[in-house]
């Protein structure tokens, strides 16, 4: 299923929902503070996939939908608030000049700003989240501390070849926690009496699949296809080295490797470096990897009785891995 014709299945369940997300994003953005409300609203009309509020809107009517629908629509703006707040601070990091095609909210307003809007609507979120019950709340708090945990882990690392177990470190708290409570939350306001056996599972697989789309993002860092607005080695430049740059290290042999990596390169070298992991197979055994973790993941939800809405939700697992951007 190309991605396109999959955006058209989930809308027709989730379009009603999604708007609603989108107005309640609009709403909590605003501020008496005009610039305040400036980037909340650049922020929100830089788009995005709005992959984590589907989550959440996907396991909540899975799970029976017994919870207020207007639950479901905050908790969905929560955590898609949550995203971006951390968005402006990685952007910051990584000094990324361009998100999206649009220039990046510290290349549009500095440094500062954008961190204290990223802190502003952290701020709002968890106002937001404030009325509701704990076992919702701790979930969501538990994933912005593994966050926050997975990209000090990050920072820690720059400059320096990571092991493959730091890498999955930093990759499970800076997305796979947040994607993994956007379905928990989801599950729970559908059910709140969900069997812990099932919610176990539920997290489980939004974890692998939070994962598997963080290991995709770094596949299109090095692989990508500029001309659909990817930017490529933003992650090298900024003195990050994911696991292609890893496996590559540990396959060639060669000292000066990590020297070259350590500084900026020509395109001619970052090519080079492209065709080396090729021909060593490090693409397709990075993809792999991937494909294998969201399959683990559909088969930790095979209980899910059979549904169009289980059917749309499968195929947004499959888009984490064929997406082109």
């Amino acid at each position: 299923m190309s991605p396109s014709t999959l955006l058209a299945a989930g809308a027709a369940h989730l379009r009603g929902d999604l708007e609603e997300v989108e107005r309640v994003l609009a709403e909590r953005l605003t501020s008496s503070v005009p610039v305040v409300s400036d980037l909340g609203r650049y922020l929100v009309e830089s788009g995005g996939k709005r992959f984590r509020p589907a989550l959440v809107l996907l396991f909540y009517k899975l799970l029976g939908a017994k919870g207020e629908r207007e639950d479901a629509v905050e908790l969905a703006a929560v955590v898609e608030m949550i995203h971006l707040a951390t968005l402006a601070h990685d952007d910051v990091l990584d000094e990324a000049p361009e998100r999206r095609g649009r220039a990046s909210l510290w290349k549009l307003s500095g440094s500062q700003i954008a961190v204290l809007e990223g802190d502003f609507i952290f701020s709002r979120a968890f106002r937001l989240l404030n009325p509701q019950p704990f076992a919702i709340r701790e979930r969501i708090i538990e994933a912005v501390e593994e966050v926050l945990e997975g990209e000090l882990l990050q920072e820690s690392l720059r400059g320096r070849v990571p092991t493959e177990e730091e890498y999955e470190r930093v990759i499970r708290g800076k997305t796979g926690a947040l994607i993994r409570a956007a379905c928990a939350v989801g599950a729970l306001c559908g059910d709140p009496d969900l069997p812990e056996d099932r919610l176990i599972s539920i997290e489980r697989a939004g974890l692998l699949l939070g994962m598997a789309y963080q290991m995709i993002d770094d596949l299109l860092d090095v692989f990508g296809d500029e001309a659909l607005g990817k930017p490529r080695g933003i992650d090298q430049r900024g003195g990050w080295l994911t696991w292609p740059y890893i496996r590559l290290v540990e396959r060639s042999g060669d000292p000066r490797l990590l020297e070259l990596l350590r500084g900026p390169l020509e395109e001619e070298q970052r090519e080079e470096l492209r065709t080396e992991m090729e021909r060593l197979g490090i693409r397709e055994a990075f993809a792999a990897r991937a494909r294998a973790l969201v399959e683990e993941a559909k088969g930790l939800l095979g209980w899910l009785a059979d549904s169009p809405l289980k059917a749309v939700l499968f195929q947004g697992f499959d888009f984490v891995i064929e997406r082109d951007r």
